[in-house]
C-alpha cells in the first residue's frame, strides 16, 4: 500500500494516506524551541531539552495522541471532524486528507463535508513558540455556521 511520495519540487514529503502504519513526523524548530509533529497532527513541543523541557505532552504509543488538534463543528448538522484525520477519523470515503513535511513546517489540508482546511505548522526563526495557521474554504455552496475549537495537552512540568 502506498502512503506518499517525496514532491522534488517543493522538497516536502507528502502524504496522501493518513492511515500510516506509524506515526510520521517532522521536525519544526528554532534553538530554543522544538516541536515533533506527525502526518495526523500528534506530537510534542519542548524548550531547550525534548526529555526536560516538555510543553506539549505525548505518549509514545501507535495511536499518536495526543497532539495539535483543532476541531470543526457543523452547529446546523452538529457534525464534527478535525482538520488532521486524527483524533476524529472520519471515514477516509467521505474525508480526505494530505500532509506536506517541508523543511520546518508541516502543512495539513483535508476536505470534508465541503469545507476545505489547510493547518500550517510551524516554528519562526528564533522564537521559542509554535504556530498553527488554519485556512478555512466553504466549497459547500450555502452558508455555514462552524465552530472552530484547538485542542493540546499541556504537561505539569
Amino acid at each position: 500500500m502506498e502512503f506518499g511520495y517525496f514532491d522534488n519540487n517543493r522538497r516536502e514529503y507528502v502524504i496522501t494516506n493518513p492511515c500510516t502504519p506509524a506515526p510520521w513526523v517532522n521536525y519544526l524548530g528554532s534553538p530554543a524551541y522544538g516541536a515533533i509533529i506527525s502526518n495526523n497532527a500528534g506530537g510534542y513541543s519542548f524548550a531547550r531539552s525534548g526529555a526536560n523541557g516538555r510543553i506539549l505532552r505525548y505518549i509514545f504509543n501507535s495511536f499518536d495522541q495526543p497532539g495539535r488538534y483543532i476541531y470543526i463543528r457543523d452547529n446546523n448538522s452538529r457534525d464534527y471532524w478535525s482538520a488532521s484525520w486524527k483524533p476524529v477519523e472520519k471515514s477516509l470515503d467521505e474525508y480526505k486528507s494530505e500532509c506536506r513535511h517541508g523543511t520546518a513546517y508541516t502543512k495539513i489540508s483535508a476536505d470534508y463535508s465541503g469545507i476545505h482546511s489547510e493547518a500550517l505548522y510551524y516554528v519562526p526563526l528564533d522564537k521559542d513558540y509554535e504556530v498553527w495557521a488554519l485556512t478555512l474554504v466553504n466549497n459547500s455552496g450555502t452558508a455555514r455556521d462552524l465552530t472552530i475549537t484547538g485542542y493540546a495537552e499541556f504537561t505539569n512540568n
